[in-house]
């Protein structure tokens, strides 16, 4: 991903001409680590957004709305406390030298340093400036006063950082080791290459001259690098081509002083005519599988596959934030959810194995009714009760001998008494437990189906469904906090479904749809909810359901009874039910099908669950063969 130096340095020029000088309306923040400022100007709103997303740290300048946390933190309250109103007076990179110095309009370092001025509660100017610490999952952002005393910083668990400390003086000494390349004199990128190529001998390496640069020059990213390595290649008449080139072409050609040099002076002038002639550059989104791969101010010779042109850097980066972002926000939220499937599986099978020992205690419950029963017979035989054991036969148990305890305090009456109390409370006891295993097992058996609804293709509906689905049958699922953001939302719905008789609709069950070859309707659900919708609210009575036979899978129905389908429709239809469950993967699986009538759902299992008596089965490739609409 080349959101690097060059980039943030054309970004900034681009930012500064729609909003320097202009004032903060409003202070917002979107999430834990994303900081919005809102301007005004021209009767346009803009939104400037510091986001230190570990994942991909960014600043962009959009004119799109944006959701806001319902509370604000305490950091975005002391902005708005010193910066709400200010006016923008300069936004630029700094270098890792000093805060103050070493500004030059060339510097490509990943730290930005926002000026503001605002008045302050004596009705005197005072600045404050915010630093935007761009460095991956190390990401922060600071407010600091008129001296650079830190006044807060964003992203607290960082703050054993020596660096970041409040009331202490912001500095960036000792941020990364990397120098700046516009700084340096040609015998300073020598040694810096010759130190690389060393290194590439001692691990027995080829030698990767792109990295070796990005690697010691902060603000580079080996794409640009590359790119530009290539374009020089092109200049000395070198003909290669980014998708077949090797790195021995380049140590070819780039393999001595003289070579260093004229790369050097090439690679320097290549990013100033960059960094000065931003603004006629197109800045470019790649493509790859119609998903967006990269991005840059203009198209890299390192690009393959389709690019889309933007008029704007912030609008490149917005739509490619939006695209790719998307995804990744829900692969991690797949990967949260595993991982609180994960829990609950835990947390589900402490329990099975302490219930199961209390189980164990209850083994010996009908000794105690015998022996009720037992002293109660012959218990009035004083004779037969010697040093507070009653001798007698068991004639439960074949007339065998046995002793039985008997308390010489109590009455014979108290102790049988006492024998049946034990046996009581032991058969309640036996009673619950067994009734918390089946509960258990139970939910061990619907967590399987979650955890298979996961390994599917979901979108952000699916994952918010499956979210709800697990807050709503897993009591055990509230102590997890990941879960709580949810709750609230999921309190409000249900409040619209008691208000609104339409309250169904408002959630989009979003349900594969797809024809046959023969035209007929097909629809397979993802998750439980959508299965029990599919089947007990879109389903007719007539209409043909499908599943995998003895496994966890999705629902199917077939808008048709099965005795008028024709074959192709009904192998297609199983198809799609075994691909669609844990068998999808096996070479045949066994499918069984009936009518949607023949259904019976079972009160208090999890939705979806249903069983049936009469029904075909119908052994299929687990496939996809037709096309989704």
């Amino acid at each position: 991903m080349a959101y690097d130096g060059i980039f943030i340095k054309s970004q900034i020029n681009e930012i500064k001409k729609n909003i320097l000088l202009e004032h903060i309306s409003k202070i917002t923040q979107k999430s834990q680590k994303e900081i919005i400022f809102h301007i005004r100007k021209n009767n346009t709103n803009y939104n400037l957004s510091l986001s230190a997303n570990p994942n991909f740290p960014y600043i962009l300048l959009s004119e799109s709305d944006t959701s806001n946390l319902s509370t604000p933190p305490s950091f975005c309250m002391l902005l708005r406390k010193y910066l709400q109103g200010a006016t923008i007076e300069n936004i630029k990179q700094i270098g890792f030298k000093s805060v103050t110095k070493n500004d030059d309009s060339l510097c490509l370092e990943r730290i930005v340093k926002f000026e503001f001025k605002n008045i302050n509660e004596n009705g005197d100017y005072s600045t404050y400036y915010v630093y935007f610490e761009i460095m991956g999952k190390y990401s922060n952002i600071v407010i600091t006063d008129n001296e650079n005393i830190i006044l807060d910083i964003l992203i607290k668990d960082k703050s054993d950082n020596p660096r970041l400390k409040i009331k202490e003086k912001y500095t960036t000494k000792g941020v990364t080791t990397k120098s700046d390349l516009m700084a340096e004199n040609f015998d300073g990128f020598m040694s810096c290459i010759n130190e690389g190529l060393a290194l590439s001998a001692i691990n027995n390496e080829s030698v990767d001259l792109a990295n070796i640069i990005s690697k010691k020059y902060a603000g580079l990213s080996k794409p640009i690098i590359l790119h530009i390595i290539l374009e020089y290649l092109k200049s000395i008449k070198v003909k290669t081509l980014a998708y077949d080139f090797n790195y021995e072409i380049i140590n070819k050609h780039i393999n001595d002083k003289n070579s260093y040099q004229a790369f050097y002076a090439f690679l320097t002038k290549y990013i100033v005519d960059i960094l000065l002639n931003y603004i006629s550059l197109s800045p470019v989104i790649n493509y790859k599988t119609n998903k967006p791969s990269d991005f840059y101010l203009f198209k890299l010779n390192t690009f393959l596959g389709e690019t889309k042109t933007y008029e704007t850097i912030n609008k490149c980066l917005e739509t490619y934030i939006n695209e790719k972002f998307q995804d990744l926000n829900d692969t991690n939220e797949i990967k949260e959810l595993q991982e609180i499937v994960k829990s609950l599986y835990t947390k589900l099978n402490k329990k099975l194995l302490i219930y199961n020992k209390d189980l164990e205690k209850c083994k010996d419950i009908d000794i105690y009714k015998n022996y009720g029963e037992l002293v109660s017979c012959f218990g009035y035989n004083l004779e037969d009760i010697k040093d507070g054991i009653l001798t007698c036969k068991d004639y439960n148990h074949n007339d065998e001998i046995v002793k039985i305890p008997v308390d010489e305090s109590l009455t014979i009456a108290q102790n049988v008494e006492k024998y049946y109390d034990k046996y009581n409370k032991l058969k309640r006891t036996k009673d619950n437990v067994e009734k918390l295993i089946n509960e258990t097992t139970e939910k061990l058996e619907h967590l399987n189906t979650i955890s298979h609804s996961l390994d599917l293709p979901n979108d952000k509906n699916d994952l918010y469904m499956i979210r709800e689905e697990i807050l709503n049958y897993f009591d055990e699922a509230n102590k997890i906090q990941k879960l709580n953001k949810q709750k609230n939302d999921i309190k409000e719905r249900k409040n619209i479904k008691k208000s609104s008789s339409h309250a169904k609709s408002k959630l989009n069950y979003n349900i594969h749809h797809f024809k046959s070859s023969t035209g007929i309707d097909i629809y397979v659900g993802k998750n439980n909810l959508q299965n029990e919708y599919l089947t007990f609210t879109l389903a007719d009575s007539n209409d043909t359901w499908l599943h995998i036979k003895n496994a966890t899978g999705s629902h199917v129905i077939v808008k048709m009874p099965y005795d008028k389908l024709d074959d192709k429709t009904l192998v297609e239809a199983a198809s799609l039910a075994a691909y669609f469950s844990e068998k999808r993967n096996d070479t045949k699986a066994t499918v069984d099908y009936t009518l949607r009538k023949e259904l019976k759902k079972v009160k208090g299992k999890s939705p979806g669950f249903c069983i049936y008596h009469k029904n075909y089965s119908i052994n299929v490739k687990p496939e996809i063969t037709i096309k989704e609409i």
